[in-house]
């Protein structure tokens, strides 16, 4: 029964990832070799930049790796991002910006400076689950990091036109 589950929830993250290609929010998506029990898509988006992310049916995790490099461990900018991140589940924000705690649980990693955003599909959320995650992250870019203080970090680790800034 489990293992049902864990085939549908990999169904379901593959059909919304493809989703956002097909609309042109992603381009060059594909899903590449597994790795081991995890599916791997991998695709370009802000700034032509490359994505890769896996989805681990088993435990249900849905993985943006290495979303920004360059990130010091416990720097003013990793403890930013912790807190932009817990702001997600404000009733402050209107419900259609809010992750629900209930269908979503979001984790940040920071290895070796390098971020990684962590997605824990809960219940039967998996749509829900893929939706928020690809929206958090476009937050991250469109929101978290435009505020003028890590103009500099998106030149140096994102592309960012240095006459942009």
């Amino acid at each position: 029964m489990a293992s049902r589950a864990a085939g549908r929830d990999q169904v379901v993250v593959r059909h919304s990832l493809e989703h956002y290609a097909t609309l042109g929010t992603f381009r060059s998506f594909a899903e590449a070799a597994p790795r081991g029990r995890a599916a791997v898509f991998r695709f370009t988006w802000f700034r032509d930049l490359a994505f890769t992310v896996t989805f681990v049916a088993d435990s249900r995790r849905l993985v943006f790796h290495d979303l920004l490099p360059g990130v010091p461990s416990r720097s003013a900018m990793d403890k930013d991002l912790r807190e932009f991140l817990q702001g997600q589940h404000s009733r402050e924000l209107p419900e259609h910006r809010r992750i629900d705690r209930r269908k979503l649980a979001v984790q940040m990693l920071n290895r070796g400076g390098a971020v990684s955003l962590v997605c824990t599909l809960k219940g039967d959320h998996a749509a829900y689950g893929v939706r928020k995650a690809v929206n958090i992250v476009h937050e991250i870019f469109t929101i978290f990091l435009s505020d003028g203080r890590y103009a500099q970090y998106q030149v140096d680790h994102l592309r960012l036109n240095p006459e942009m800034v």
